[in-house]
């Protein structure tokens, strides 16, 4: 399988983050998170094809654009509004480790902004199924990714992996450790592939 195809110059995932992917997906994963969905999302489909396996897959995007089409009895695609809080409210929420639905208001013409501040999906941890082995957390832009994490606090498997693409952008990593207890396995930056090119993974542990 060639993973070379679903990178476009800075779009979706490169074959560095999809190999490291592929020896997790292969691990024994059940359930399978993502944030941003495109090209990603289609890997997980051809992978899971091509190797005879049975994970299930939750897809979540704001923009149309990107949001998975094809229907499959496995994947479920989620198309939210942007929602967006004060820096009050977000940094309230990290102190705290809850998720307050009540801070945010509807964004959606943000959607084209690739510095949105304290933006996430229109959601809460009840549309996550339980028991998550894999997270794949490629949006929306901006800090407010780091919002994934106060969702997913009651929702994964101890050992559960979560891959962070553009890690360095934000503090991504010092949110995850405010709310999740991780450790970092992968971290790299490789501005040979890309100038922008940059990328964690984190597992998790009780």
């Amino acid at each position: 399988m060639k993973y070379d195809s679903y990178w476009m110059n800075g779009m979706g995932l490169h074959s560095t983050q999809l190999e490291q992917l592929a020896d997790i997906l292969k691990d024994g994963i059940t359930k399978v998170v993502e944030f941003g969905s495109g090209n990603s999302t289609q890997f997980l489909v051809d992978f899971r094809k091509e190797h005879g396996l049975n994970f299930q897959v939750h897809s979540f995007d704001h923009h149309p654009l990107y949001c998975y089409k094809e229907q499959h009895e496995f994947l479920k695609s989620h198309r939210r509004d942007l929602v967006q809080c004060s820096d009050m409210c977000f940094e309230d929420m990290f102190k705290s480790g809850e998720y307050d639905e009540k801070c945010f208001v509807n964004r959606q013409d943000e959607r084209d902004n690739f510095s949105a501040r304290n933006c996430f999906y229109d959601m809460t941890e009840n549309d996550l199924p339980d028991d998550i082995d894999l997270v794949i957390l490629d949006g929306p832009n901006g800090n407010g990714r780091s919002i994934s994490f106060l969702h997913l606090k009651n929702k994964l498997s101890n050992g559960a992996y979560i891959l962070i693409d553009d890690s360095d952008h934000y503090d991504y990593i010092e949110r995850c450790k405010q709310v999740l207890k991780v450790e970092v396995i992968v971290q790299e930056n490789n501005p040979s592939i890309h100038p922008l090119f940059n990328y964690a993974i984190v597992k998790v542990s009780s």
